[in-house]
């Protein structure tokens, strides 16, 4: 287990020397489950005993007298086994949906190479798709925060452009926002620092809120007319990546500055891509966005099965429910 940094993880079937940060745990297996200690240590209740003891510091640190302050529920074996038989049944049930959930990421990813690169048509729409810059489709937008909005946002991989203090759960931002630009509802911000599953910058469009303010690093704009043009096929396009390769043409020499790639504005509006018409542009992000809530729909019963086996490992692990050996 380890008892620095990330304390109080813990793995099994490992052989090799271990660094004085993790615990070796020994015990007699006569007396007690591999399996439940594993659980029991896993626990809400148990590691909120450890990182009480491993102090609240930038680097957490259990030392060996309080990790055997720890204590242990006095059953038999053969009802620890059945204990740690039923949770393990949900880590399965859990880590079914997980592969379930990145195979059906993989697929959206196939889905949006093939549909958005007109490498597969749609039955019924084969026009000719043309080729234009996005300065013909998009214009920036620089609108300051004269109005005092105070909901600053960032850009997370996850669920795209959030408040700021739901994403670091502190604000890092300026105490001052009047310079920061004002986005509306439907409209994109290009950050274009790299993120993980980001390496060019991640484009994102403000979804959740009607409105909202960002750092004037970052590039904003919006559709010059959304009657020719579909906001949620580009923002499918963005996500897919394929602007990535263009983005690397037009960032200078001398790398990044503040951790930026060197991206101009003028450089960005000027980047070409190819684009369908309008009718299927909104099949395209159809489909995509299907895929998209099939994938939602598969993460909120991963999240529901994590939950019921906190509660099981709550009343399990506790001795508040028995079980029949």
């Amino acid at each position: 287990m380890t008892r620095t940094g990330n304390t109080g993880m813990v793995v099994t079937n490992v052989n090799g020397v271990f660094h004085n940060n993790f615990f070796k745990i020994s015990f007699d297996r006569s007396k007690y489950d591999k399996n439940f200690i594993v659980h029991y240590l896993m626990s809400s209740y148990c590691q909120n005993i450890i990182m009480k003891f491993a102090g609240t510091s930038t680097i957490p640190d259990l030392n060996h007298g309080d990790f055997y302050k720890i204590k242990f529920v006095n059953i038999q074996r053969a009802e620890q086994q059945k204990i740690a038989k039923i949770l393990s049944s949900w880590d399965k049930a859990i880590e079914l949906k997980e592969q379930l959930i990145e195979e059906k990421k993989k697929q959206k990813k196939g889905l949006m190479q093939k549909l958005l690169t007109s490498e597969v048509r749609l039955l019924g729409f084969d026009e000719k798709w043309e080729k234009v810059l996005l300065k013909d489709i998009f214009k920036r937008v620089t609108r300051k925060n004269t109005i005092g909005n105070t909901n600053v946002l960032t850009i997370s991989a996850q669920k795209g452009l959030i408040n700021q203090k739901d994403f670091f759960k502190k604000s890092v931002a300026s105490s001052i926002l009047d310079n920061y630009y004002l986005l509306r509802k439907g409209e994109f911000a290009y950050n274009k620092s790299y993120s993980n599953g980001y390496p060019k910058g991640a484009i994102k469009r403000l979804n959740h809120y009607d409105s909202g303010v960002v750092t004037t690093l970052y590039i904003c704009f919006k559709l010059i007319d959304s009657s020719e043009n579909n906001a949620e096929y580009f923002e499918h396009y963005f996500e897919s990546g394929l602007l990535n390769q263009a983005i690397t043409k037009i960032a200078h020499e001398g790398g990044r500055a503040h951790g930026l790639l060197n991206v101009s504005s003028e450089d960005f509006f000027n980047l070409p891509i190819q684009i369908p018409s309008y009718k299927t542009q909104v099949k395209i992000a159809e489909i995509l966005t299907c895929a998209d809530r099939e994938r939602q729909l598969l993460e909120q019963e991963l999240e529901a099965l994590k939950i019921q086996k906190k509660g099981l490992m709550q009343l399990l692990l506790t001795g508040i429910v028995r079980v029949m050996c």
